[in-house]
Parts: C-alpha cells; structure tokens; sequence
C-alpha cells in the first residue's frame, strides 16, 4: 500500500504547485527596473532554495489536508451510521404503533444517509456541481469546516486504491438505504390506508430488517478502509518528509551551483546577443549597409550642422530603373542579387566618412559631408556611372542596369528629415521623367520641381476627398442627331470633387495625379458606385424608367482582373441591367492594354453594358485594331469637331471615321459639339449622336429630366440607349 500512497501524495503535490504556477501574474521585464549585477547574482544563487522550500511546504500543507479529510471522513462515518440505526429504529416503531411521528422521525433520519449520497454521485462526475456536492454533505451531517477537506481529498484520491474500496462500499451501502427508503414508502402507504394487509406489513417489515443486516457489514467495511488508509499515510508520512526534505535540500544546492555557472554563460551569450542585435538594429539585413532608421539620424545631424552655417552637406537619394523587370521575370532571389552587386559597387567608391545606406527596395541614400558642389557632384556621376557600366546576368538573361539620381544641398533651407527626404525623392523622380540614367540636383523653384510637388499636394487631397466623400457627379446628355434613330437619351456622367468652400473642382487638376500617383482604380470603382446609386434612384422616382449612362474607365482599370465581377456586383446591389450602365475607354488606353482591354470589353458586353472606344483619333488613329474590339460607339474627339464647318481635312477625317465605323456596326458620337453649324455638318455627314455645350451642359445628376419618348422597335436595346462622352 506504501507505493500506492506515495503515487497518489506525489500527483497531489504536483496538481497544487501547477496550480499555483498557473494562478502567479506573468512576470514582464519591463515592469521593474534590472536589477544590480550582485542581486541578480544573489538571486539566482537561492531561487532554488526558495522553489525547494516551497515544495517542502507545499507537501506539508497537502499532508496535514489528507490527515484531516481522513478524520472527516470517520466523523462523517459515524453519523452515517446512526443516521442509517435511528431510521431503523422509528420505521420499526411505526410498524408496530402506526404513530405518524415515528415515520416523519424515519424520513428526518434518512435525511443524513441521502445526503451523503448525493454528495458521493456529484464528485464521481467528470465536472461535478460543487455546490450541490457541499449541500449534500451538510445535509449528512458533516461538519462545515470539514466539506472543504471531504471534497478535496474524494476528488484527489476516488481513482486510487486507498480510497477507491472505501468508495465502492459507499455505493453499495446507499443502494441498500434506496431500498429502505422504497420499503418505507411502502409501509407507510399500508399503514396511512387505514385497513393495511397484515401479511404485507409483515413482509415489509422483514424486508427492512434483511437490508438493515446487509448495510451493517458495509459500515464496518467502511470503516476499517477509512482506519487502514489514515495509518498508512501517517507511516508514509513520517517516512517521506524526512528524506524528501534531504533530497530537496541537496537537489537545491545542486541546482544552485549550476544556476550560477549557467548565469554566467548567459551573460556573455547576452552580451554578443546586444551586440548582434544593436547591428541589426541600425542596418540592413540584405546589404550589410546602415538601415533607414540609422540614416535618418545621420541625415539629422546633417541639418543641423546646414542650418548652423558649416560647410556643406550632400544627400544622393537613387533607386535602380526599370528594377520592377528584374524582379518580375526573374523573381526576387534574383532581384536581392542585383541590390548586393549595387550596394558593393556603390560603397567601393565612396570615402570612409560618408554615410550609405539602403533605405527601401531598391533606394539607396548616400551622405556626403563637408563636400563642395563640384566635388559632390563628381560623386554622385560616379556612381551613376558605375551602376550603368554594371552587367547583370540571371539564368540565360542579360540586363543592363542605370539608376536615377536626385541630389540635394544640406543648408539652411531644409528644415527637416522629412523634407530633405521629399526633394530628394522629387530629384530622383525628375532625373528618371527627364529619361533615367542621370543625376538631378534639386532647386525649388524648378518648374518640373513645382509640378511634382503640385501633383502630391493633389494626392493628399484626393486622398482625403476619398474618404470623407468629397466627389459628386454631374451628367451631360447625349442626342441622337436628326430623327433616324429612336429618341431615348442617354448620359455620360463627369467626376468632380468638392473643395473645402463647396467649389466644384474640375477634373483636369488633378486626374493627372491620380494617373501618376495610381489611386485611379480606387477613383473609378467610386464613380461606378455611385452611379449606380443615383441609377437606382432615378429609377425609383422616375417609376421604373432609368437612363443609359456612361462612365469613363481608366487605363490602368482597364487591367483590373477583378473590375467586372465589382460591375456586376453593383448592378446587382440596385438592381440594375447592364443595358442601363455602359463604360467608356480612351483609344490610348485600349490600345496600350489591347488584350486586357479586349478581354473587359467582352465581359461587360456579355453583362449588357454598351462600350465607347472614346477620343478616336487622338492616339494611333490607326483603324486596324478596331476588329478587335468589341465596342458599340467610336467617340470622336473634339479636336477633330470643334471646326469641322469651317476645315476640310477635320470634315474629311469625321467623314471617314463615321463611314468605317457605319461599315464595322459601331456607331458615331461626336463630342465638344459647341455650335448650331457644326452640328448641321455633323448631320450631313450622318454622324449618329452628338455631345456638347450647345446639346447640354453638365448638370448635378438629380437634375436629369427624363423623357419619355417613343423609341424605334427594331433597334436592339444595348444599342438604342447611347451615353458615350469625353473627358472626366
């Protein structure tokens, strides 16, 4: 019994230190100050003497648990046990006077023997009910400062032999008092008749007596387990926590000597550790050069010393052109190759007090102290000519690689590192617009310079009319021109944000920087949802009748894989067909994407949507590609329009278009129709539809006045709704 016993202390033990491990707060190492060298020395010389001492007292606390939940269970024994006599007894009485009392007495007496069963069934259970569990044992009698001891020791211990004949003879026991309880039940029911069956009274009665002798043997049994367990503990116990005690003592000191040679060994690893990881911190993984973070100090420093009126600092900002190429077809093992050649090449060249670094994908920034113009400017030539004289071959591939330098002048009229960092970069931009493989030297009031700059003051604000929904659309109609074609009217609808003061912004201030900066898929998808919005709600309040519009796609949309499913989802949302939105595309854009945009075409066709190859003539003005395309409309740009009552070869050159396209099934739309002559001419040539200020001028979309006009029946109905336009 001794290995079982010293089995079961030893799980306990380890199921109240896990407990109490899991219940400490998590220890956080910037909560408290580090302590001094000494302490920490001191520390981990006794921290397994503390661990030890608390298992020491964590397995007396547990013993002196065991020993007097043993005690309760004896305690707890004996009232069960005259609990069990004392029912007897008044069942007995009961029989015999038929004095209701003596059976209430019975069922009181009872009342200690359930409960403890009730106790028992909840701690067998794999999640038992606590509070039941403790009502049970209070109803048996126990005492209140014994349950907590009772429950613990019934959980720790139910699964081992010491305690599991005790419980099983507990279970057997209460079997036999359900049977009392049934055969009292009975009784009583013979007895409250008024006319009880002797024989069955008797019957019961010695039915009763047969259970109370076989419950008697199980109380002893009970007994003598609960007796055998706590002497066995007690001579375990007097056994295990001396030599434990040894053992943990000699084990703490072991552990405490080895804590200390192991501190030691930590520290140095500590030490290079801060020192790889200070590295880390302050350069680039990749190239070994200083990191963007530890660049910006410098470039502070730099600043400062400019702003102080010392000499003179550089900062070389530049990236590799045409990098991107590398990358996508050779893939980035490739393109991390390339950037180690730059950065080796590059930091060949430079002296030991200039600062290099990489501070992006493949940006570079370079500092050049105490440097004139000329002899910064020869560096950074150098560099430029270095990288362009670099060969750099992947597999069976060839490339030659150039960078784009922007330079800039350190002085007193840069005021930050963001700012220094800006010029830079513009300088760099510049240099690669200018044609690439060249150095820009910075100058603020560069025109190039102020555009730039112009176009990113553009993108913060287009970014934030973006998400507080600065934009509106207005609409300008589309008229069919003479009385050939059914007279349905169809709209383009023209983006413009709204100022701060409520001004309409027009799009040609800043289209061209959302081209450049790439936030025109994000303007596009906005324009597609809120036209369909205002579609849905036209069609609301114009009783089911909804306009043909158009809107413009731009050439970057245009290769948005995911752009038709987004169509079509918005259709959907307001309930819309395709037939009551179409999309226009710029000839430059079809043709510089043409099997993007000939694969787009034909899926928003299949959907319903009319399709406007938009200012025709004004790129290739080739007509080869047109076969191609899967369009409805050619928009003829108005610089062919603008004077063609008064010029031959623009009459000549609508007249040709409008035919070709009369030939291919796609009908003509003409724009900037400004005049009551140049639309005469327009109807002479046959020119199918017109757009202008002398048709419309634009108007907020809420505006449009739908007409409800017959239109031809022959006419396809993609066909017959027309709403190409011009520009945003």
């Amino acid at each position: 019994m001794l290995p079982q016993c010293n089995k079961a202390l030893v799980s306990a033990a380890t199921q109240v230190v896990s407990t109490a491990w899991r219940r400490m707060p998590p220890y956080s190492m910037s909560a408290a100050p580090p302590l001094p060298a000494h302490d920490r020395t001191l520390v981990s010389a006794i921290w397994p003497l503390l661990l030890i001492m608390t298992l020491m007292l964590t397995l007396s606390l547990l013993s002196v648990l065991v020993v007097s939940g043993l005690r309760a269970y004896t305690y707890g024994q004996d009232r069960w046990s005259i609990g069990e006599h004392e029912a007897f007894d008044q069942l007995g009485r009961y029989a015999g006077e038929g004095d209701e009392q003596h059976f209430q007495q019975f069922l009181t007496s009872m009342a200690v023997p359930q409960g403890d069963e009730v106790a028992r069934r909840q701690l067998q259970r794999a999640h038992p009910d606590y509070a039941r569990a403790r009502a049970g044992l209070l109803a048996g009698g126990n005492a209140p400062a014994d349950i907590t001891s009772l429950i613990v020791l019934f959980r720790l211990f139910q699964n081992y032999p010491l305690m599991a004949h005790a419980i099983a003879v507990w279970g057997e026991a209460d079997t036999l008092i359900d049977a009392i309880q049934q055969s009292g039940a009975a009784l009583h029911a013979q007895v409250a008749s008024g006319h009880p069956d002797p024989e069955a009274v008797r019957a019961l009665v010695a039915r009763v007596d047969d259970l109370h002798r076989r419950v008697v043997p199980l109380e002893e049994d009970f007994g003598e387990s609960i007796g055998t367990t706590s002497r066995e503990i007690g001579l375990l116990l007097l056994f295990v926590l001396p030599v434990g005690s040894g053992v943990l003592v000699l084990a703490g000191v072991t552990l405490s000597r080895v804590q200390l040679e192991r501190d030691e060994r930590m520290a140095n690893a500590l030490r290079d550790l801060a020192a790889s990881l200070q590295h880390q911190a302050t350069h680039d993984s990749l190239t070994g050069l200083t990191n963007r973070a530890d660049f910006e100090t410098h470039l502070e420093a730099a600043i400062a010393a400019g702003v102080r009126g010392e000499r003179q600092w550089w900062l070389l900002y530049f990236d590799l052109d045409q990098f991107k190429v590398i990358n996508d077809t050779c893939g980035h093992a490739a393109g991390d190759e390339l950037i180690q050649k730059v950065a080796w090449l590059v930091r060949a060249q430079l002296a030991p007090g200039d600062v290099f670094a990489r501070v992006g994908g493949d940006e570079f920034g370079v500092l050049l102290p105490l440097r004139d113009r000329p002899t910064a400017l020869a560096v950074a030539d150098n560099i430029r000519r270095q990288i362009s004289s670099l060969r750099f071959q992947s597999g069976v591939r060839m490339f030659a690689v150039s960078a784009s330098l922007g330079m800039l002048a350190l002085d007193d009229t840069v005021p930050s590192v963001g700012d220094a960092l800006s010029a830079a970069d513009q300088a760099c931009y510049l240099a690669k617009d200018n044609g690439r493989n060249r150095v820009q030297i910075y100058h603020p009031n560069d025109k190039q310079v102020q555009t730039r700059r112009g176009e990113m003051h553009w993108v913060e604000r287009l970014h934030a009319a973006l998400e507080e929904e600065r934009f509106t659309l207005m609409a300008q109609e589309i008229r069919p021109v003479g009385a050939r074609l059914d007279r349905r009217i169809g709209y383009e609808m023209l983006l413009r944000m709204v100022g701060a003061n409520g001004e309409l912004i027009a799009p040609m201030a800043f289209i061209p920087a959302a081209e450049r900066y790439g936030l025109m898929p994000r303007l596009d998808r906005w324009v597609i949802a809120r036209a369909c919005r205002e579609l849905a709600r036209l069609g609301a309040s114009g009783g089911g009748r909804v306009p043909t519009c158009m809107v413009n796609l731009s050439g970057t949309s245009v290769c948005d894989l995911h752009l038709a499913e987004y169509i079509a989802d918005c259709l959907a949302q307001n309930r819309l067909s395709g037939a009551q939105l179409g999309f226009e595309l710029t000839e430059t854009a079809a043709v510089a994407n043409l099997a993007q945009a000939s694969q787009l075409m034909t899926r928003l066709r299949a959907m319903g949507c009319p399709i406007a190859l938009d200012d025709f003539g004004s790129g290739m003005s080739s007509f080869s590609y047109l076969r191609n395309l899967p369009i409805d409309f050619l928009k003829i740009d108005g610089a062919f329009i603008r004077n063609i009552n008064t010029d031959p070869i623009d009459f000549a050159m609508v007249e040709t278009i409008h035919r070709i396209g009369g030939i291919m099934g796609v009908r003509t739309v003409a724009e900037s129709v400004e005049n009551e002559s140049v639309l005469a001419a327009l109807a002479l040539i046959g020119v199918d539809y017109a757009q202008g200020f002398h048709i419309s001028r634009p108007v907020p979309v809420d505006q449009i006045q739908l007409l409800a006009l017959p239109q031809a029946p022959s006419a396809p109905v993609r066909k017959a709704v027309v709403g190409p336009g011009g520009t945003r």
